[in-house]
């Protein structure tokens, strides 16, 4: 992700424009060959070092906002590891405790004065290690003094491609609502998409406009709380959005002092690594399935359920199916929603139903609609009581085919 002073947009006539970078602009696929050689050149080096020797690269120029963004991306795929005999903090702690045993210490050897080679030293034949690199180790804990041992990062290519798709990810931290078009999708791409959106457990309302998917989502700014969290959230599942063939995405976002519409689509060219594959399961969701399955009851359980028609254009999408004897049933899973979210979704479903679709409803949110819907809510904690789904499944599951 890209911090907020690394985003590049132009704000003009109440509308942002992300500052999108192309491979075919020289300058900008070059300076990052130059910053992915430099790190990935430099395994078991400090990220000190790293940074210093990146300082060269970046310069000083005025793409150096685009520049540190892109050394961003690349470190977001670093992995930093502390390389100490022991735990750098305990031998701080066995450092200090043998400099105060010994009294003053000279920089200079001094007759009659302990020096800190011999505070080393001792400490080193307490450990059984040499005394050579313990200075090194002393707070080799500390970010800039960390070893790089793994870089993922792909070629220019994969970060100018990075690159673009982060700044949308980023000026959406600032989004109240979020609203998505999907131009016809097929039913597997329309799961797909509607599972990253649960997946993600972002707080949505769907429903179809002729052939089109309509969503709408709550942004991280309409939290009132977790905000980066839920930010992040928007940002995994945004890479999913981008695999669909046709989609548009619109937003009110904070940039500065202005709130502009930003605008993106499919015609931006904008691209992401993510896997194409629509199976995603929440830990609730395992949870869930793992004591549901043990339960033996013989309702089969299909984890990749069709998106359910609610009233003439919303869209319910069940975490779970459950079919036996001709009979079928489905769950929900709000956990991550806002009180109000889940407010407008029980009123919806009282109206239009589905009569046969159980919610999973975190006790954090169980609002009072709840009690006019006794049969189809189930209030959990942190794992949905499956018993209590099975009753509910027994009772509403409804004849089908």
């Amino acid at each position: 992700m890209l911090t907020g002073d690394q985003v590049r947009a132009t704000v003009k006539e109440g509308k942002v424009k992300p500052g999108f970078i192309t491979h075919e602009q020289d300058r900008y696929r070059e300076r990052a060959e130059d910053i992915l050689a430099c790190v990935k050149a430099s395994e078991q080096r400090r990220r000190g070092d790293i940074e210093a020797d990146l300082e060269g690269i970046l310069g000083d120029g005025i793409d150096r906002k685009l520049f540190d963004g892109l050394a961003k991306l690349v470190f977001d795929t670093c992995d930093f590891a502390t390389q100490s005999p022991i735990p750098p903090r305990d031998l701080r702690q066995r450092v200090w405790l043998e400099s105060a045993r010994r009294g003053p210490l000279s920089v200079i050897a001094v007759e009659g004065v302990n020096t800190r080679d011999a505070v080393f030293a001792a400490v080193a034949a307490e450990l059984g290690v040499q005394p050579d690199g313990l200075a090194e180790a002393l707070y080799a804990d500390q970010p800039d003094e960390q070893r790089l041992t793994i870089c993922d990062a792909g070629d220019a290519q994969w970060l100018i491609d990075r690159y673009n798709l982060a700044l949308v990810q980023a000026l959406l931290f600032s989004a109240e609502h979020v609203d998505i078009t999907v131009g016809a999708p097929t039913p597997a791409r329309a799961r797909q998409l509607l599972r990253a959106v649960k997946f993600n457990q972002l707080c949505f309302t769907a429903e179809m406009s002729g052939v089109d998917l309509k969503l709408r989502l709550d942004g991280p700014a309409s939290c009132l709380s977790q905000t980066t969290k839920y930010g992040l959230a928007m940002a995994k599942f945004l890479p999913t959005l981008v695999l669909q063939p046709i989609w548009s995405l619109t937003a009110r976002v904070q940039v500065k002092r202005f709130k502009p519409l930003l605008s993106v689509d499919h015609t931006l060219g904008l691209r992401t690594t993510t896997k194409d594959t629509g199976v995603y399961e929440t830990r609730e969701a395992e949870w869930f399935r793992e004591r549901f399955e043990a339960l033996e009851s013989g309702w089969v359980l299909d984890r990749d359920p069709t998106p359910l028609m609610q009233g003439p254009d919303g869209v319910v999408v069940p975490d779970f199916s459950f079919r036996k004897g001709g009979r079928v049933a489905h769950l929900e899973i709000l956990g991550f929603w806002r009180k109000g979210s889940i407010e407008k979704r029980l009123a919806a479903m009282k109206k239009h139903g589905p009569k046969n679709l159980v919610l999973a409803v975190s006790k954090r949110y169980c609002v009072e609609e709840a009690e006019a819907l006794p049969e189809q809510i189930v209030p959990f904690a942190e794992v949905i009581p499956a018993k209590q789904v099975l009753e509910r499944i027994e009772l509403i599951a409804r004849k089908v085919g």
